[in-house]
């Protein structure tokens, strides 16, 4: 491609035509996907704050799912068991390593949801798991109604070996599953933060505000225009005296 503008050429190469578009298309696709991570983003936390406005329903949870139910808030009736408890691994508070204590709460006999309690720190020797304290109401739990997701990177595996309570890297209720001799139902209870449970509880529907996910569109769409804007600088070049536009 070869055009004159006045007193001066634009004649890119092909290698480097290419090597612009490509970067051009790359920094623009980048930017749409954060500007869809931030709409996303705006929707869960509409959602979940439409459900925190509500009140505390006695619901009835199944084996089978009901997306329905995200972010609602629940009372349950039935009962702890205490001596089966998940460290949910690599959770932090306040920049503090710790975990997420996972206890099951029977809703019938073979059947149970599983409650998360809140945060416990790891504390000085990772090699030795904290005690969990039993709840306070074996009977009642209050909280809000997640479904765990099954996609995202996944580090390290779950071990259903070794005695209570276990460390697990992420929440897999299907592989959680296999070491227990009950059902686990396919979501996850945020008990409530006013909860008299000595845990720590501060939930969020997502950890990065939407307007992070702006800032980072806003930076590919500048290298986007950077890129196009080099690719032209770098390509008009002024016509010599004499030089002709062949």
């Amino acid at each position: 491609m070869r055009l004159q503008i006045r007193d001066r050429v634009f004649a890119p190469s092909v290698m480097m035509s290419v090597i612009a578009l490509a970067a051009f298309v790359l920094f623009c696709a980048l930017g749409n996907w954060q500007l869809q991570r931030a709409s996303l983003k705006r929707d869960i936390q509409q959602r979940y704050q439409t459900q925190l406005d509500s009140v505390y329903d006695y619901v009835s949870l199944d084996a089978e799912l009901n997306p329905m139910l995200q972010y609602k808030k629940v009372e349950l009736s039935g009962k702890f068991d205490p001596g089966y408890n998940w460290l949910l691994d690599n959770r932090l508070y306040q920049k503090q390593a710790g975990y997420h204590v996972l206890t099951p709460f029977f809703i019938r006999r073979d059947q149970a949801v599983l409650v998360n309690r809140g945060w416990v720190a790891v504390g000085d020797d990772r090699n030795r798991l904290p005690e969990i304290v039993p709840p306070p109401n074996l009977r009642h739990v209050r909280g809000i109604v997640t479904i765990p997701s099954r996609n995202g990177f996944r580090m390290g595996d779950i071990s259903n070996d070794g005695s209570w309570p276990r460390r697990i890297p992420f929440i897999d209720l299907e592989k959680i599953s296999q070491g227990v001799d009950f059902e686990l139902l396919p979501y996850v209870i945020w008990e409530a933060e006013e909860s008299e449970d000595i845990y720590l509880r501060e939930w969020k529907p997502i950890w990065s505000p939407p307007e992070k996910s702006e800032a980072y569109a806003l930076q590919w769409f500048s290298f986007a225009a950077i890129t196009l804007l080099l690719f032209v600088m770098l390509n008009l070049k002024k016509i010599k005296p004499g030089e002709t536009n062949d």
